[in-house]
């Protein structure tokens, strides 16, 4: 599977990474697992319920409460953004 970052992914990646929770190592490791392998169920990969997009999944990055969200289309993961699991 191939991954597109976004500007707003890498926007809020440089923001979250600034206060080292998580870490870009822990971001790098989790994208690389789910290249990988997609359904590892330490990602906890699951489709959400967007009324704007249909195909909005998230993953949870390794050992920490933030989740990366993503669309897929085709074989493409456009990564959208990192956030907390509250937000």
């Amino acid at each position: 599977m191939q991954l597109v970052k976004t500007s707003q992914f890498l926007r809020t990646q440089k923001f979250i990474t600034k206060k080292h929770i998580p870490s870009q190592n822990d971001i790098d490791k989790t994208l690389k697992l789910f290249t990988s392998d997609p359904h590892n169920k330490s990602l906890h990969y699951k489709k959400m319920n967007c009324k704007k997009d249909k195909n909005r999944y998230s993953i949870r990055i390794l050992n920490t409460q933030y989740r990366i969200l993503l669309n897929i289309e085709d074989d493409t993961a456009y990564l959208i953004c990192v956030c907390s699991h509250d937000d």
